[in-house]
């Protein structure tokens, strides 16, 4: 705790308890300070209005203050709040204050601007002001503020203030008006987006009129079909197709021309000036004169050409990836949520399960699957929901075979849980590769433990990466309780860490090789030296790296 806080609240609490006051000699005898420090202190109470003076004769009285104190009024306010003295010295600051500067306001109170936490804000503009404000004129600034990475703006009051001893003074206040800022430059940016939008409108906008000549074709016919706008005009748009496209057209607006539809959509295949195709999406809303007489069609044609070929080439994508999937070794199989049912499943599901997709479809997974896998796989919805990332598990057929399974949840667009995938895997050769590698890790495990030598493998990082039972027994430590930890914080004499640790690094660096033989003391875990003649050899990967040191010791005898 603070202890100017403490003495503040002791004399706040003392003069509670004198409702009629106290001199400052009462006061010093009552809280055991000394009088010029308790002197101090009440300056700091009356400039915060926490306490009130009266003078009588020569003596000073002091109690509490029985108006709302300014500081407290000032907190109120969302706006930063500075009250400055002739000095320039901040003499108040509210709580908005403080949350901006992140400090507390013992920090900023009693220094200048310059000093304080809030030094960001002297500015040359500001000390100016301050200046104005001093000699009684009320300004008004709006200043922009780089903070980290990000940019303020605040309109800045400077208000003339006159203290109770009519010194003069300064008060402060400053309006975030960020937010106000960039809404007028997101105003801004949109009224320029949309005044671009329209003026570089990428759709072709063309007026036809009963006889389906072209009255009005605008400038973006060049970017779409390479023809200037006055070449299109007078002509029509079966003039700018091939001749199987040309007469479906002319059927359309024979009809559209018969009766007149609100809004028509259809889709016309042009040509290019260079003689590609164009695909065009065509919105068709019909025109009529000042006495309602129809007179033809305004036209607005989007070019969907890519979009069109993209279509495709997503048709041929996922016809590939049927194919992909369909031929990969893994058994696939689809499950459709709401009636939990299979829909899809590959060649590979088929020949494990002896069924065709067909005879597949619409089944669930009891009807499917033999019943270690079929629990798998028919899991409700509700798990699915909880799942992020799927969920594997491994079964054992009573056949000898050994399944690797996994299902992952897939959502619609509005992420709704749709379907469950299901991946199963025959892993009956790797499961007994894998069993092979364990039994020979063991057996290697068994003839480290049964050496009758210390042997440790430490990682580059100085990590403790094995000992073996009788290193073990020499340190004091169960197996477990070593592996993982920094060999030399754990072993190494405290005299000796720094320097072996320091040779180690260099070891690693590759700067020099391990002496084949070396003497060494170890600490065990109850805080005895062990000497040990140790023989060192480094591992290495494929690139030459080396990854680990193994040594093997012996105790020497004393």
């Amino acid at each position: 705790m603070d202890p100017t806080t403490d003495a503040l609240s002791l004399l706040l609490s003392t003069l509670k308890e004198h409702p009629r006051g106290m001199s400052v000699s009462d006061l010093a005898a009552a809280v055991g300070i000394n009088r010029n420090t308790v002197s101090r202190y009440l300056d700091v109470l009356l400039v915060s209005g926490q306490v009130e003076m009266e003078t009588y004769g020569k003596a000073k009285v002091f109690y509490l203050s029985q108006r709302v104190p300014i500081a407290a009024m000032l907190n109120f306010s969302s706006d930063l709040v500075l009250v400055l003295d002739r000095d320039r010295r901040i003499v108040q600051a509210n709580d908005a204050v403080c949350t901006f500067a992140g400090r507390e306001r013992d920090d900023i109170i009693g220094n200048g601007i310059e000093a304080s936490p809030l030094a960001a804000f002297d500015h040359p503009l500001i000390r100016s002001r301050i200046t104005d404000a001093l000699n009684g004129r009320e300004v008004t600034e709006e200043l922009r503020f780089l903070r980290h990475d990000e940019e303020l703006f605040f309109r800045i009051k400077f208000l003339p203030t006159v203290f109770n001893d009519g010194a003069p003074g300064v008060t402060i206040i400053l309006e975030d008006i960020t937010e106000g800022r960039r809404a007028e430059e997101a105003l801004r940016e949109s009224e320029l987006l949309f005044r671009s939008l329209v003026e570089n409108i990428s759709d072709l906008i063309l007026n036809v009129d009963e006889t389906c000549t072209f009255t009005y074709v605008s400038p973006k016919s060049r970017e779409i079909l390479g023809y200037a706008p006055e070449e299109m005009l007078g002509k029509t748009p079966c003039d700018f197709m091939v001749p199987e496209k040309a007469d479906r057209v002319r059927e359309e607006f024979t009809a559209l021309f018969a009766d007149p539809e609100p809004r028509v959509l259809f889709e016309w295949t042009m040509l290019h000036r260079d003689g590609s195709t164009v695909i065009l999406d065509v919105s068709g809303t019909p025109v009529y004169d000042m006495i309602g007489d129809f007179t033809g069609y305004r036209v607005v044609c989007r070019d969907v050409t890519e979009r069109v070929r993209a279509v495709k080439r997503v048709a041929q994508w996922k016809s590939f990836l049927y194919s992909v999937v369909n031929n990969v070794p893994s058994m696939v199989f689809v499950r459709e949520v709401d009636g939990n049912t299979f829909v899809f499943s590959n060649r590979a599901a088929e020949s494990f399960l002896g069924m065709t997709q067909e005879e597949m479809a619409g089944k669930r997974a009891a009807d499917l699957f033999p019943p270690e896998m079929a629990a798998f796989f028919a899991d409700g919805g509700q798990e699915m929901l909880e799942m992020s990332a799927g969920r594997e598990e491994n079964v054992h057929l009573p056949t000898g075979e050994s399944i690797s399974m996994k299902k992952i949840p897939i959502f619609n667009s509005r992420g709704v849980l749709r379907y469950m995938l299901g991946i199963a895997e025959d892993v009956t050769d790797r499961a007994a590769a894998e069993d092979l590698l364990v039994a020979e890790r063991d057996r290697a495990q068994g003839y480290l433990d049964a050496a009758g030598v210390m042997i440790a493998v430490i990682g580059a990082d100085g990590t403790i990466n094995l000992v073996n039972r009788r290193g073990s027994e020499i340190l004091g430590y169960a197996e477990e309780d070593l592996a993982g930890k920094n060999w030399f914080a754990t072993v190494v004499p405290e005299r000796l860490r720094d320097r072996l640790g320091q040779n180690y690094l260099r070891l690693v660096a590759g700067e020099f090789e391990p002496p084949a033989f070396e003497e060494s003391p170890v600490v065990t875990r109850d805080g005895r030296e062990q000497l040990i003649l140790w023989h060192n050899a480094l591992l290495r990967d494929a690139d030459g790296n080396v990854v680990a040191m193994v040594s093997s010791g012996e105790v020497v005898a004393e």
